[in-house]
């Protein structure tokens, strides 16, 4: 599939008809899948994610300001207010869809306005350039076999509310639910439902009176619980719309708590306990301080004079030695020139080694005289200057610089504290708007909460149906074996009832295989989007609840809670990536606010390995604080075209420029091929 145009008409913001060409063009040979459409907050942009689905889904679409309105109400509310709401306002979608070797052109235009006190729609579909009645009357059921609503918003997303991938339990029957039909394992779920149908009309001829009512029955009982589930299920789909509407609120509600400084006010009395320690933690290091200056450490400002003291009483210590051994050399020097004597040992010879002993004892006391003896350190003291050198002073000097880095922190931080806490706004001025985010926070976890609880009724139905099938199957087994009545019947109710328990099988192992294909996939798109390499080593679907877990590296699951906001975006990005690949779909991706919660590496990792392949066609709908100027650089060998939001705040109206917040036209080198 690739969406070709878009074009609105007194659309919300958008005033007049304004055309958006979105099809993905070729440069150099190469695809350039991207359609960048850049917008201010506010400006746009979600809107034009909202009129492609809007115009595929009509009443059954998941638009984001909808909320709790019935249909006719949004469309009285998406008419442009600038124009009188009986000229109302239209969109038109084209896109090419190829099928069994065939390509078609389809063009779906839906048009309202408002007729007395109630507003008008008309809907016409063209197949390539021929308006087509058929089609324009069984829409409905046109688009769910071109793409499915169930696994519209796998493609067409909004960022942040994919979220809920990695935050809602609940999410499992709705990801079940695409995984089937994305990897064509509802087929199969079909043929069962149709084979147990053949069965059920074969054995009505061959059964007894008895058991027919018995039988007759459970399928009243199993029709009622379907009647249940499809109630659910359509209370189910009317709250989400209702939860993305009370989103909204919350986060509108967010945004002016933060710009009152509620960040500041909602830690106030956390930010005042830390104070008090922090301030406690800087009296106890400049203690420990004042108790090392009392110590030597004064000392170590002087380090000369104590080398000093050492050097003079190593002096000391060897003139001492020199005195004590001139006694000695005396003593030896006569033993010597006697034994000389005696040996006989001529005058001359006797006389040089005389003067010998002479010279050396002269030169040994000069050397002790000249050294004044005025420490005389015992050698307790000598030990204790030695100590205090190599010991006491290089600890005090290191320990006073790790208190001194640690006083320099705890200042920082009590500094960064004060300015906290200075930036408090007053209650007065916050707690209005504190209490509008808190009544828009429960709203929204009471509409969940009633998700959550519509999904337990829903499994708790599934079970009760899936007994009362069971039964019933029982039942034609037991009357397909007996073979009474009409053989040919009997046989086909066999056969039926063979097939589709072959068809069970092959679905449980299609299923597994399927599903560990698509986990295998799943995990490397997150490892690759993921910034923490060695975070997660497997993510794992549960081939019969679809529950998603999550491993890490030393084999033990990870609770989906321990993720930041912005691995929580990235592992809902890796999912919708990971289905896309595993799809036989061939289905457009549209993305909007993609990288509002992520981190600068995170942004990287989106930018350059998941926008140029994400899809054969990627339409972005992003601020220029996400694809900003270094971004759209990275991107722009991929981008096909790009388009500029401008939003007139005189007129409240949004132009689409082409351009993109900088740059006006398309982009350079652009050599349009169509693919």
């Amino acid at each position: 599939m690739i969406l070709e145009r878009l074009t609105l008409c007194n659309f919300c913001l958008y005033r007049g008809e304004q055309t958006f060409n979105l099809a993905p063009a070729r440069r150099n040979g190469k695809g350039a899948p991207i359609i960048l459409i850049g917008g201010i907050n506010g400006g746009g942009k979600t809107t034009v994610l909202d009129a492609i689905q809007l115009a595929l889904y009509g009443s059954r679409a998941l638009c984001s300001k909808r909320g709790a309105l019935s249909y006719e109400q949004f469309l009285r509310e998406c008419i442009h207010h600038g124009v009188a709401a009986d000229e109302g306002a239209s969109l038109a979608l084209s896109f090419r869809f190829a099928a069994e070797g065939e390509e078609n052109l389809y063009e779906v235009c839906r048009a309202w306005s408002l007729r007395g006190q109630k507003v008008s729609e008309e809907l016409y579909v063209s197949r390539d350039g021929v308006r087509d009645r058929w089609l324009s009357d069984n829409w409905n059921q046109m688009v769910e076999e071109l793409v499915p609503l169930g696994i519209s918003q796998l493609f067409f997303f909004d960022a942040e509310k994919i979220r809920f991938l990695a935050e809602d339990e609940s999410c499992s029957a709705v990801l079940g639910s695409a995984i089937k039909s994305l990897l064509g394992l509802d087929l199969a779920e079909r043929l069962i439902a149709d084979a147990a149908a053949m069965e059920s009309r074969f054995v009505r001829q061959i059964r007894s009176d008895e058991e027919a009512g018995e039988i007759a029955k459970l399928e009243s009982e199993i029709q009622n619980h379907d009647a249940q589930l499809t109630a659910i299920r359509e209370q189910a789909a009317s709250l989400e719309t209702e939860r993305d509407g009370a989103l909204a609120m919350v986060r509108q509600a967010e945004r002016r708590f933060a710009a009152r400084g509620g960040e500041y006010w909602k830690e106030r009395e956390t930010r005042q306990q830390r104070i008090g320690e922090v301030r406690n933690q800087e009296s106890t290091i400049a203690g420990q301080l004042t108790t090392l200056a009392a110590g030597g450490l004064p000392m170590a400002l002087l380090p000369d004079l104590l080398a000093g003291v050492a050097d003079q009483d190593q002096s000391e210590r060897t003139a001492g030695q020199a005195r004590s051994l001139l006694g000695l050399l005396k003593q030896r020097d006569a033993e010597l020139l006697r034994a000389i004597k005696e040996a006989a040992v001529s005058a001359k010879a006797a006389a040089a080694v005389r003067e010998y002993q002479d010279a050396d004892r002269s030169r040994r006391e000069a050397s002790a005289s000249h050294v004044e003896s005025r420490l005389a350190l015992s050698d307790r003291a000598r030990e204790g200057l030695l100590h205090l050198r190599q010991r006491e002073l290089p600890e005090s000097i290191a320990e006073v610089g790790r208190l001194m880095a640690q006083l320099s922190d705890v200042k920082q931080e009590r500094e960064s504290l004060e300015r906290a806490i200075a930036a408090v706004p007053d209650d007065a001025s916050i707690k209005e708007v504190a209490e509008q985010l808190r009544k828009a926070a429960e709203e929204q976890a009471t509409v969940t909460a009633k998700i959550r609880n519509l999904a337990e009724q829903e499994k708790s139905v599934t079970a009760a149906r899936e007994v009362l099938e069971l039964q019933r199957q029982k039942l034609l087994g037991k009357q397909t074996e007996e073979e009474i009545g009409t053989q040919e019947a009997a046989r086909m109710a066999q056969l039926a009832a063979r097939t589709r328990e072959t068809m069970k099988e092959f679905l449980r192992q299609a299923t597994t295989a399927k599903i560990h294909r698509l986990s295998t996939l799943i995990t490397e798109s997150f490892r690759f989007l993921l910034r923490k390499k060695t975070l997660v080593q497997q993510i794992h679907i549960d081939p019969e609840t679809f529950a998603v877990r999550i491993f890490d590296d030393s084999g033990h699951a990870l609770p989906k809670r321990r993720l930041s906001e912005g691995e929580k975006q990235i592992f809902a990005i890796s999912v919708l990536w990971g289905l896309a690949r595993a799809s036989a779909r061939s289905l457009p991706a549209i993305i909007d606010t993609p990288m509002a919660r992520l981190d600068v590496k995170h942004r990287n990792h989106l930018v350059q390995r998941y926008f140029p392949n994400a899809s054969h066609q990627v339409v972005i709908l992003s601020t220029d604080t996400e694809v900003d100027c270094r971004y759209y650089n990275e991107l722009a060998p991929y981008i096909s075209r790009a388009y500029h939001l401008k939003y007139d705040e005189e007129k409240k109206m949004t132009v689409g420029e082409e351009g993109y917040f900088w740059t006006q036209g398309r982009v350079e080198d652009n050599r349009e091929e169509q693919p």
